[in-house]
């Protein structure tokens, strides 16, 4: 069976974030369901980060979406918004 795998792009809310329990929030919101093979902070500047998120999800299932994975990240307290950067087929 194929998978997707999306790279999700998330700002905190505010600059004085601990950017390591947003992270780990992150994981516990989307795991198990979703496999969550890597979360890193890009630099932005000022002090200000984003949190890339990669997350792998099987390709043909009615309970794994791209919109379930907005909605659990948007319900996270301290991210200010969330943006699919990438997203690509894996498998044959």
């Amino acid at each position: 069976m194929a998978e997707v795998y999306l790279i999700y792009r998330v700002t905190p809310s505010k600059s004085d974030v601990n950017y390591e329990e947003l992270k780990n929030e992150i994981k516990k919101a989307l795991e198990p369901k979703y496999r969550v093979d890597k979360v890193d902070e890009e630099d932005i500047g000022f002090g200000i980060k984003a949190i890339r998120v990669y997350i792998r999800m099987p390709e043909e299932s009615e309970e794994h979406s791209s919109d379930e994975v907005e909605n659990i990240l948007s319900g996270i307290e301290g991210i200010g918004s969330i943006e699919l950067e990438y997203f690509t087929r894996l498998g044959f």
